[in-house]
């Protein structure tokens, strides 16, 4: 498996966890907020990840790991279930996407920020704060 091939499984997987933990917990299942501006997130390790939600429940970012000077392409397919912001990111999986990870919205104006749990890469929990910054 090529490095290329690697990091972009690994970065699929932390924007599973993340795309959908931008959204923990509840306040209102609002994804107004999010149009126009970013979800931003840092990890502890200094992962950052910067996400656009779409009002045509599409999504798109870059997810620049801890300590490298790249950043890769974040992108997918977001719906609400409920109260639930669920995310399909494109490009980890057999089928070219990754499974659907759900949580709880949260964040319902532009400066909200919040801490929420992850999955990591490794698949251990990680704390990482989120916050929604205006504009692109």
């Amino acid at each position: 498996m090529s490095k290329s091939t690697v990091l972009r499984a690994a970065s699929a997987a932390v924007l599973v966890g993340a795309a959908a933990a931008f959204a923990l917990p509840a306040f209102a299942a609002n994804m107004e907020a999010r149009f126009g501006n970013t979800m931003l997130g840092m990890r502890p390790d200094g992962t950052i990840l910067k996400l656009y939600y779409n009002a045509d429940h599409s999504f798109s970012g870059e997810i620049t790991p801890a300590g490298s000077p790249t950043s890769f392409e974040a992108k997918g397919t977001w719906k609400l279930k409920g109260d639930k912001l669920c995310v399909t990111p494109e490009g980890a999986g057999p089928d070219g996407k990754a499974p659907e990870s759900c949580a709880l919205l949260k964040g319902d104006k532009v400066g909200d920020k919040w801490q929420t749990t992850v999955q990591g890469t490794d698949g251990k929990p990680v704390v990482q704060s989120v916050e929604i910054v205006k504009g692109r």
